[in-house]
């Protein structure tokens, strides 16, 4: 049974990929959906990765079955997810990405 917020939760995700989305992306020849796109440099701190992207943000329904080494094209371009596949209640997932 969904919780009381789900509703709103669903209205929320579909404002944030319609008002927000900077790219297109698709998964496995599907249809194409919004997501929030960041090429983030990585961190080094002493000498060690303390982060690194690029990542994308989305709700994880447009993307079913998506998994570890999935292949998301994000405007023409195919990205590896590479971690970050636990949504949040709502159903909005921020993965991790490499040039595939």
């Amino acid at each position: 049974m969904p919780g009381p917020f789900a509703a709103l939760e669903d209205r929320v995700n579909a404002a944030v990929e319609a008002r927000l989305s900077n790219a297109l992306a698709s998964f496995n020849g599907g249809e194409a959906f919004g997501v929030v796109f960041d090429r983030l440099p990585v961190q080094l701190i002493d000498g060690y990765a303390e982060s690194a992207g690029p990542e994308a943000s989305f709700d994880i329904a447009r993307a079913p079955g998506l998994a570890h080494g999935s292949v998301l094209v994000i405007d023409g371009v195919g990205y590896s997810v590479t971690g970050g596949l636990e949504p949040d209640r709502s159903g909005w997932v921020t993965v991790q990405l490499r040039k595939a």
